[in-house]
């Protein structure tokens, strides 16, 4: 814990009592989980903490995990938890079917392997040797996704590795599609029962308060409405020539982009968020470029809702690897009209509360 105090103290923060409880808590389950000579962890020792935005459960959990120094921990965001795990299950998967073919007789049939194999490799390969997992960003939508957590958890709780996880959903609201909510209740069964749920729900959403400037990073980058010349001038930024358009092809998608040199990636909203983009080709790009710039974002009723959708996840992935980004756009993003989950816009507009407002034209135009 004075590792955690030291570490909000060096950023000029004073934690409230919620959250001193919430670092106390987490500190407590991993030490207890690294003093054992194995992975046991028991029920009712993995910690939820979940709540509203913006109340430090991130932060908390970074503070806790980086005080544990050398230890045998993971921590993982869900967007990367996902593209590993996806990569994992499909590399192991071709490797136990190469292996089954190998021990058959020349033309005799090869069983399909089961997936569930194969996930419980990638986890092996993804954990290796850790006694502690922080998970950070619980959450659930797609049930294709919300299958693969569940064998996870499962996987995870029979292994002993304590799990710590945040989230801004509660259990009981993950996959909230009313669709397909039934078949995550076996997770949340698992989550409830075996994890200890814990809210951290104080009255102010940290993000929205304006902290020291900074100067690289996340919170180094600007909201600028309308965008004029003089507003990118003041924020630092200088429009790309028509000869530095280019494509990037961080996965299997390719995209156009205004300018991707010197560590700045420049897109129009309509090349990345309407193009069929995923949360792995921003993880890619994001290892590689250090600075977003996204222009061109249009009214609330110009974009389709799955480059909104799209958008959100650009911005989680980004604001998770501290990747300075840039928005300039006609109109400010009203969160609550362009996601359709209160939780999920509430996120999405704590995280832009972030980002500077402060570059004005000089020019008042």
């Amino acid at each position: 814990m004075d590792a955690v105090r030291d570490a909000a103290a060096a950023q000029g923060l004073l934690l409230d009592a919620g959250q001193l409880g919430i670092a106390h808590a987490l500190a407590d389950s991993a030490a207890r989980a690294l003093r054992r000579r194995t992975p046991a962890a028991a029920p009712g020792e993995h910690l939820y903490v979940w709540g509203p935005p913006g109340r430090g459960k991130s932060w908390l959990m970074d503070a806790v995990c980086e005080a544990l120094g050398g230890a045998p921990v993971r921590r993982l965001h869900f967007h990367d938890f996902f593209r590993e795990l996806h990569a994992r299950t499909h590399r192991a998967g071709m490797e136990r079917s190469a292996q089954n073919r190998a021990a058959q007789p020349p033309g005799a049939a090869v069983a399909a392997e089961p997936r569930g194999a194969a996930i419980a490799d990638a986890l092996d390969g993804m954990l290796g040797g850790a006694r502690v997992l922080f998970f950070d960003e619980f959450h659930v939508h797609d049930p294709g996704d919300g299958m693969l957590v569940t064998r996870a958890l499962r996987e995870i709780f029979a292994r002993g590795i304590l799990l710590l996880a945040t989230s801004n959903y509660a259990p009981e609201d993950l996959l909230p599609d009313p669709m397909f909510h039934h078949l995550f209740e076996p997770a949340i069964g698992l989550i409830t029962e075996r994890m200890t749920v814990l809210e951290l729900a104080g009255p102010v959403d940290y993000r929205t308060l304006r902290p020291a400037e900074r100067s690289a990073g996340y919170a180094a980058g600007h909201a600028l409405v309308p965008g004029t010349a003089g507003q990118l001038a003041a924020a630092g930024l200088e429009e790309p020539l028509p000869a530095e358009e280019t494509r990037v092809r961080p996965t299997t998608h390719e995209f156009s982009a205004r300018r991707a040199a010197n560590g700045q990636l420049w897109f129009r909203f309509a090349d990345l968020c309407e193009a069929p983009s995923a949360t792995s080709d921003y993880l890619a790009l994001a290892a590689t470029y250090g600075h977003w710039v996204l222009s061109s974002i249009p009214g609330m009723e110009d974009a389709s809702p799955s480059g909104w959708k799209r958008f959100g996840n650009l911005v989680d992935v980004l604001y998770d690897r501290d990747v300075r980004l840039d928005l300039i756009g006609a109109a400010d993003i009203d969160p609550a009209r362009v996601l359709d989950h209160p939780v999920d816009a509430a996120r999405l507009g704590s995280r832009l509360a972030a980002l500077r407002r402060e570059a004005r034209d000089p020019s008042g135009s």
